[in-house]
């Protein structure tokens, strides 16, 4: 009779490990922010930085719509390379809006590698609302 209780209490403690991992899974959470000149890019991705440190095991991805007539700033080198270099390897991206990038003139083939551009930037946020993105707004 012992041995028989035995038994049951290992077995049970071996699945113990399973059941808490178990417990412990959450889904990933994605996150969106739409910005308008370079120091607001700077401090959403030291958000996402410090989002990625709270939420190691939950952090999706975080991406950034760039809009607005400081669009230059994205061809800019001197502001971009260190910005690109920061989230590089990271689940942070930049998405430029082709409408901005059309009304104030800007070289779309100036736009670095690594930065995605959509047509409507504000459509591909709202987009990114509708798949359950959190929404940082500035």
């Amino acid at each position: 009779m012992k041995i028989k209780t035995l038994l049951i209490l290992a077995g049970a403690l071996l699945m113990l490990p399973f059941q808490i991992k178990a417990q412990n899974t959450a889904p990933n959470v994605n996150y969106s922010a739409l910005v308008k000149n370079s120091n607001s890019l700077t401090g959403v991705i030291e958000t996402a930085e410090e989002l990625m440190i709270a939420n190691p095991n939950n952090f999706g991805e975080f991406q950034i719509v760039f809009c607005g007539k400081s669009i230059h700033q994205i061809t800019d080198r001197q502001i971009m390379n260190p910005i690109l270099n920061r989230i590089d390897s990271k689940p942070i991206k930049i998405v430029a809006c082709g409408f901005s990038l059309n009304k104030f003139k800007v070289d779309r083939s100036k736009v670095p590698q690594g930065i995605q551009t959509v047509e409507n930037g504000i459509l591909h946020q709202l987009q990114l609302l509708k798949k359950g993105y959190l929404n940082l707004d500035l």
